[in-house]
This record gives C-alpha cells, structure tokens and sequence, in this order.
C-alpha cells in the first residue's frame, strides 16, 4: 500500500478528530453560569463536536450578568479552561453580535455613509445657508447646476463652503443645489447582548478598530488566556450603506492621483466619468477596508499569538482577494450547483494555496429550529462539502441547552443540542462529517476550470439592492444556472481575477471562461496567452441557451472521476501524491445506480462516507454503486490491483434471498401498556398516541426455520406531493425519510444499529433458526414537547427593559408536514449466503 493510501485509510480508521465540526456556541446574556457551561461542553464532547466559536448575543430573560463585566468575563475564561480539559478546540468572537461596535464608538469611530441633499434655488440667490439636517451631519462638498428639479442640469460647478455656501449664477434661470454630507448611518450592533449595544464602528478608520480592539477584544483575550485560543473570529460583513470615512478624500488623492471632490458629484449623477470614478471610489474603500480593518485585526491576533478567522464578504466592498489577510478562510451557504459564499472563499483559498476552508454551516436548516432531523443536517453538510469546504462550523448550539427546560433557540439556526430527542445518532451524524472532511483536507482540491470574474464590471456600476456586495452583484454574471452548468459537466471551477491569478498562477487550469458582458484585462489576457489556457468569451444567451454553451465549451474535458448521473451525482475529488479521492454523493430525489469511471487509474476504491468501512473495490477502473437520496461514498483512484492495495474483497454485496414483508405482528409502548399496531403507522394520525411522545418502542416476533443472515429494511425516501412552505435558503431533504427522525434496531436486546439516513436498513447478523425478537424504538423530531418547553422568543419583562432585539423566524411553521413514526412496512430480508454476514448497512464489522 502507497503512503498516499495508507493516510487515507488511517483517516478511516478514526484518525479525523481534528476535523471534527466546530458548533457556533450561542451565549444569550442570560442563562449563563458554570453549570450550563460544563453540561454543553459535556454533551458536545460525548456527541463528537470538535470545539466551539463562542457567539455573544441578545438577552432573552432578565439577569444575567453584562457584556464585558468582570463577572461576564469570568464565566468566558471558565469556559476556556473546560474546553481545554476537555480536549476541545476553542474559537473566540472578537466583538458581540455583528457588525462590531457597541459603546465604545462614538460620533467620531461611527459608520459613516454619503448622503446627497437637492435643493432647487431661485434665480438671484448669490449664497445659501445650509444646516445638516441631523445631528453628526457634515458638509463634504457642494455642486450647483443650471437648471431645476424637473429640467436636471446637464453640468455641475463645484460651490464655495464656509459659514454659507456660496452659489454661481449660471444664467438668470433657477438653479439646483447639490449637497454631499457624510451622515451617520445609524446602524447598530445586531443582536447585542446586555451591555453591548451601540453604534457600529467606523471600517475604513485605524483609529476606530483600535478603538474596538483595546475595548473589546483585549478584554476577552485576557480573559481567556491566549494560549487557550486557537482563533479570533469575524463573522460576515454587514454594515450597510457605509461608504465614507473623513480622510477619504485625502486618501483618494494619494492612491489614485486625482481629487475626490472635483468629481464626486459624478456619484450621484450619471455621466460619461461615473464608471471610472465609481471603480476608483469602490478600490480607494476596498484598500482602506482591508488596511485598516482585515489587516489591523489579522495582525492584532498575530501579536497575541492566536490566529484570524474570518468570513470576508459583504460590506464593504471586498474581492475574494481580502482573504489574503484571513489566516483561516471561511464561507456559508448551500449548494454545489449554486453561486454561494463558499464559491467565493474556496476560490480565494485556491489561488492562495490554503487547503483548509472552513464554512457557517446549517444556517436555516429545515427552519424553524428542532425541524431538522440528522439526514437533513447530513444532507446540507454534503452540499458544502461539495463546493470544495473540509471543516464545518455548526450554526449552533444555544448556551445551556444541555441543561434541558426552559433554554432558547436562536432566531436564525437549528436548535442542533441534545434536546432533539434523535440525539443518539448525533455521535455517528458528527464522526462521520469529522472522517468525510478529514479526507477532504488531504491534497489539493481539483478545479479544471476558471470563471474570470468580472470586478470591473461590478465597479463601475451595481443593480439594485446592496451595491457595496459585491458578492451578491457577482450573480448579475455567475448565478446558480452557471455554475450549475459547470458543475453537472463532472467538473469543479474557481473563480479568478487578476490579483488571483497573480497569487495563484494558471497552471490549475484547463479552461477560462468569461461570462458574457466581462472584458478580459490586457494583464490577464497576456498572462493567460503565456501559459497557453484556452479561453472562452461567453455569448450573451440565457437560460438553456446559455448552459448549453457552457457545456459545449467543456466538453473536451476530462472529469477527474466521471459519474453516470451528472446532473444530481456532485463530485469533489483531492489530488493526492499518485491518488485521487473524491467525495461522491446522489443529491437527487430518488436512489440511484451510479457508474464510476476512474480517469488514469486501474483501481477504484469505494468507502462509506459516515462509517469509513469499504464498500467494493474494482480493478478496471469502473464500478456501479447504489447511491440512495443524499448517500454519499468517498472513492480512490489508484494505481495497481486491489490485491497490492490491501483492500480486500467486494463488500457491496447486499442480503438477496427471502424477502418477508413484516408490516402485522407488531405492538406499540404506549401509556397503560402495549397495544397492536400496524404498518405504516404515522403518530400524527394516530389519536392513541400522546400529541408530546418523542419516542415510542414497536416490538414483534419473527420465526426463522433455518440459519440465515438478516437484514431489515425500513425503506427509502418519498418525495411529499406537496412540501411544505419554506425559506429559499433554508435546505431540507428533497424525499422524506421512511423513519421518522431515527431508529434504534435490537434482535434478542442486542443492539443491531440505527437507521436514519440512506440507506435505511440495517445488517441484524446471522440468526439462527427459531424464534426472535425485533425491537425498535423510534425517535421523533424535536417539534412536540421539547419545542414546547423551549423559549422561542424573550420575556415580556426583558422587552420592556431590552426592547425587541430579535424575533424567532418560521415557529409558527414547526409541526407543519411534521410526521413521525415508520412510515412503510420494513422488509426482512433474509439470505443463507455468508458473503454479507461480516458488514451492516452502515458498512460496520
């Protein structure tokens, strides 16, 4: 076995702890205390959760101590301490909710935004007194035109300031006054705590971050203990409409060479020089946000030994080419045939050779809070893991949970903490993302194609809401059609501009593609003529249209590992030292049988993506694997024969032979005894079974005449005919599950597995002839009592003395659709052959 495969395997085998999930910790102001603290970090632990990012956030009750006070502090430095005990990695948010800011930023250190005032003056009038109209108003530069409101000027004259604005005539018609102010923009801190509310800080200003750190992030460190941390964290950038800070002017003129104020009524008024000025505005805040903030933060943690996390994206204006000053780069959303944020920061990471990318992960899962189940939360973690992310960080983990009654939900996350009352499968739902990314962070990820990413473009003008995000401005020419049309080619893309092409050269690539309405730099164009990669300028055609000339433009490609089902099968694949391992998983409706086809290679290896234990391996190159909805299989490519590999003899067989439809004979735990029940049985149609139950026992009595291996199949998934309304960017399994939300299998109280992902069955062992029993306790999602006793939203008291900082999105949707129970006969299925008898569903000895 080479060294390649045989680091590969060891991951296998368990050595993935420092890939495990981190989970965002929620710290709600109130709630806090010692024993709240123990008890999550205990249940995290037990449950295979890697560490934590501590996230401080609203009060949701009365008490509690204050942000930043002594007693605050401390409780932050014991739970550093038990995370160490503890073995757990600890990450620590340098500022409370988000944007940064809070008391600490006065007038002077605030976000600040332009604003434009249009006066229209009278003919005659020779100066005009002009008073801001709000508080921390200033004056930055005036402009007067001839003309009036209706009749817009056609040229604009910069107007004198001092104590009155002095006016040019222009003619003896009207006139109008064009005022720029910098104002204010009034935002706060989202989501602030107790103590830490108050006006975000200024992004372009060194002064203002100082500010922050010294105030806030220093405190906590402090707190902590440096050495106990392992990452400072910014979360994404979200201050809204800030575009000005008061040296800009001067600092345009430095870097770009002319004066901001000759021209800046051109931002207002569209004109011939507005795209030029607009992209050297956008640059000037783009430089000042990256020097004065992203660099300012990365260097104070430097400073302090720890290392920067940061999801740099947003407002501002920034380029995946910020994340040169992030030590550790993260994304978020959903989708490996979308335009997502991981897009953005797996392309950084790319040309910026960073192998790790982390990602905010279950944002919105099956919202509202406890509607997720552990397939859901499998099925999400593929679709990031897909876009190229090999460490998840769990969005998150209310502070307290583990305590049980009466803790908080976050207005914007699954509840994901041992209150679901699936939570036994949590330590297998956790490992096996810890081994899946453990694999994805061998090697170097393979993307044969280039998206030249338009930042011109996107300068020079922007559509609609949010201009300043220019992420978000990036889908007027890479949306989810696009990237999906690369994707289900069997091909990976990164996007590249020319800073990265710089940092990361060409020599990753095959192809360029450039979308329609982007013009390709001069110092692209050479540098891409010099390495010899093939460029393709897009037509300006849509829809269809347009993905099929995608398609056509890489049809000459090779796949790093092709699949037969293209359009729903998402493939990543790690270039490893004479290997390829990928991640392959079926992200359709329906199961599916999926050819792979190796490219270079004579031996394909398959494994399990959550149990690690090896599926089949096929000396040819080519295998056809069962892949259920959302069942994922990690696959080598190596060279030699199986037999030189050590891998052993095709596992993927599954128990053929009798087939025993087990749907009568069954009885149900219920309160005063047990009772009949038969199959399928759904809690909610049932009146005998209690609205509360979370968990139920179904037991029965099977009789074997013969020796046989068993297997018992609960099913698969069924697509609803009419799913249930849902946020856009909330993800959900496209097919129900056939268990509702997890099954615990005994033969004769023996533990045979659990069932609660694809495929849904589970190996139950050789039986001997004779009579046995099946028990299955069954447990439900966590929409019935532990919803119920859960607070959802903040005490009448605490709004009255904390004012409304949130609302609980979608609760009054929780039980919508909601079922529990078995919800089609299982199958036993039994087989004389021994060929299985070594491995259950999972894939486990």
């Amino acid at each position: 076995m080479s060294d390649t495969m045989r680091e590969v395997v060891r991951v296998l085998q368990g050595d993935s702890a420092h890939a495990a999930p981190l989970m965002r910790w929620w710290w709600f102001s109130t709630h806090v205390s010692e024993a709240a603290i123990d008890a999550d970090l205990d249940a995290m632990r037990a449950a295979g959760i890697g560490g934590v990012e501590v996230a401080f956030v609203y009060p949701v009750d009365e008490g509690g101590p204050s942000f930043g006070s002594p007693e605050f502090l401390s409780l932050v430095g014991y739970a550093a301490r038990g995370a160490e005990r503890r073995g757990l990695r600890f990450d620590l948010t340098l500022g409370a909710g988000w944007p940064f800011g809070g008391p600490h930023i006065d007038t002077m250190t605030a976000a600040r935004g332009l604003r434009w005032e249009r006066v229209e003056l009278a003919p005659g009038a020779i100066e005009v007194a002009f008073t801001p109209p709000l508080d921390g108003d200033r004056v930055v530069a005036a402009y007067v035109g001839a003309g009036s409101i209706q009749e817009r000027p056609g040229a604009w004259h910069r107007a004198e300031l001092g104590e009155r604005i002095h006016v040019p005539a222009l003619g003896n018609g009207p006139r109008v006054l064009l005022v720029a102010v910098s104002r204010l923009t009034g935002q706060n801190v989202k989501r602030a705590p107790r103590g830490g509310e108050g006006l975000v800080l200024d992004h372009y200003s060194a002064h203002a971050a100082k500010v922050h750190l010294d105030a806030v992030a220093t405190p906590l460190l402090t707190a902590v203990g440096a050495s106990r941390v392992h990452a400072g964290f910014c979360d994404s950038f979200e201050v809204y409409e800030a575009d000005w800070t008061e040296d800009l002017p001067e600092q345009f003129l430095a870097r770009r060479g002319y004066e901001l104020l000759a021209s800046l009524w051109m931002l207002e008024v569209e004109v011939e020089g507005t795209a030029r000025l607009r992209i050297d505005f956008m640059t000037t805040l783009r430089e000042l946000f990256e020097e004065r903030f992203l660099a300012m933060f990365r260097d104070w943690s430097h400073d302090h030994g720890i290392l920067f996390r940061a999801q740099a994206y947003g407002e501002p204006p920034m380029l995946p080419s910020s994340f040169r000053l992030v030590d550790l780069i993260e994304g978020e959303g959903w989708g490996w045939r979308r335009w997502t944020k991981n897009s953005w920061a797996v392309s950084a990471a790319g040309a910026f050779g960073q192998s790790l990318v982390s990602s905010e992960t279950w944002t919105w899962v099956h919202s509202p809070s406890f509607r997720a189940g552990p397939a859901d939360l499998l099925g999400e973690a593929y679709e990031h893991l897909l876009s190229g992310v090999n460490l998840l960080v769990g969005h998150g983990w209310p502070l307290g949970a583990a305590l049980g009654d009466g803790q908080p939900v976050f207005y914007a996350s699954g509840a994901l903490d041992a209150r679901n009352p699936w939570w036994s499968v949590a330590g297998e739902l956790f490992s096996g993302l810890a081994r899946a990314s453990a694999v994805l962070q061998l090697g170097t990820r393979i993307a044969q194609v280039a998206v030249y990413h338009p930042v011109a473009e996107l300068l020079a003008s922007a559509d609609g809401e949010r201009p300043f995000d220019l992420w978000r401005q990036t889908r007027r020419f890479v949306d989810d059609g696009f990237v999906s049309a690369v994707r289900t080619t069997g091909l990976d893309y990164d996007l590249v501009d020319d800073a990265l092409l710089a940092a990361g050269g060409t020599e990753r690539f095959e192809v360029l593609l450039v979308p329609a309405g982007c013009t390709l730099s001069a110092v692209a164009g050479a540098q891409l003529a010099a390495a010899g990669l093939r460029v393709v300028r897009l037509s300006a055609s849509a829809g269809e249209a347009r993905e099929a000339e995608i398609r056509a433009a890489l049809a000459d490609l090779v796949p790093p590992l092709a699949t037969s089902e293209r359009a729903t099968v998402g493939v990543t694949t790690r270039q490893l030292d004479g290997a390829r391992v990928s991640l392959v998983v079926n992200t359709g409706e329906a199961a599916a049988e999926v050819a792979l086809e190796a490219h270079g290679c004579s031996t394909l290896t398959v494994w399990d993506s959550v149990s690690g234990k090896m599926r089949l391996a096929a000396q040819d190159g080519r295998a056809v694997v069962r892949l259920g909805s959302y069942e994922g299989v990690l696959v080598a490519q190596t060279p030699g024969w199986a037999g030189e590999q050590g891998l052993g003899q095709d596992l993927d067989s599954g128990v053929d032979g009798q087939s025993r439809p087990l749907g009568e004979g069954w009885s149900v735990s219920v309160e005063g005894g047990q009772r009949p029940v038969s199959f399928p049985h759904v809690w909610e149609d049932d009146p005998g079974i209690a609205p509360q139950a979370e968990r139920l026992v179904y037991t029965t009595q099977v009789e074997i005449e013969a020796s046989a291996h068993a297997a018992l199949d609960f099913g698969e998934g069924v697509v609803p005919e009419e799913s249930p309304e849902r946020r856009e960017n909330s993800f959900a399994l496209p097919a129900t599950p056939p268990v509702g939300a997890a099954a615990r299998v005994e033969v004769d109280g023996v533990l045979a597995g659990d069932v609660w992902r694809a495929p849904y069955s589970v190996q139950l062992g050789r039986l001997s002839a004779g009579r046995h029993e099946i028990t299955v306790t069954v447990s439900a999602l966590g929409v019935r009592s532990t919803a119920a006793k859960a607070v959802d939203g903040t005490s009448p008291a605490a709004i009255a003395a904390n004012g409304v900082r949130f609302r609980v999105q979608d609760a009054s949707r929780r039980q919508d659709g909601a079922r529990a129970g078995l919800f089609a006969i299982p199958i036993l299925r039994l087989s004389p052959g021994e060929a299985a008898s070594t491995r259950d569903s999972l894939g486990r000895t």
